[in-house]
């Protein structure tokens, strides 16, 4: 894991011109200030999506090279820091991962097919957030249809968790936790899209 190789460099203040200059010039130095920098906002941005397809340090990694890439390409052009740069980079990339599987269909596709690529992110951040103000059976259903709630565990790639092991978790039928899950997701469906946030990416 990254987390066990972040360099000890000592501290010091490096500019984005500093950085770039050493990453140009093949400088260890630049490459470990902006891991050491970087990491833990990029783990906690992943983390705040709250879904079990997505790893941090796999995100980083591919994040943190396409950055490098990208620099020794000519590709950066200074409009933002680094810092930005990196975080839509790594955001881009879980996005990505996100829409090629089926759990992005806890949106609802009719909440995000207005919204640009640019505040998808958000969106999710958002859909989050006001899916944990539910009840707490819906939150537990929703968790366990897209295999959210064991945190310790790798979900299966592009799949969703049937109705039947659901029942069997929840102690119900299969038809009553699809009947709940209905239920909760047209709920989360219906906040969403009455949000004040939501009506602001239309904009």
């Amino acid at each position: 894991m990254i987390s066990s190789f972040i360099p000890n460099i000592n501290k010091h203040s490096f500019t984005d011109e500093d950085i770039i200059s050493g990453i140009n010039n093949n400088e260890d130095w630049a490459i470990n200030t902006l891991i050491r920098a970087q990491y833990t906002p990029i783990k906690k941005m992943v983390f705040s999506l709250r879904n079990t397809l997505l790893e941090p340090d796999d995100i980083f990694q591919e994040g943190l090279m396409r950055l490098i890439v990208n620099i020794r390409a000519g590709r950066f052009k200074n409009e933002s820091s680094l810092s930005t740069y990196l975080n839509r980079i790594c955001r881009n990339i879980c996005l990505k991962i996100l829409t090629n599987h089926k759990t992005t269909t806890i949106e609802g596709r009719e909440i995000i097919d207005e919204i640009e690529d640019d505040d998808y992110y958000d969106l999710l951040v958002l859909i989050s957030e006001i899916k944990e103000k539910t009840e707490k059976s819906c939150r537990e259903i929703l968790d366990l249809r897209f295999k959210q709630s064991d945190e310790g565990k790798e979900a299966e790639r592009n799949k969703l968790l049937g109705f039947n092991e659901i029942a069997i978790k929840l102690n119900i039928t299969s038809e009553n936790a699809r009947q709940r899950f209905k239920r909760c997701l047209d709920q989360l469906r219906e906040l969403t899209l009455s949000h004040p946030k939501y009506q602001e990416f239309l904009n």
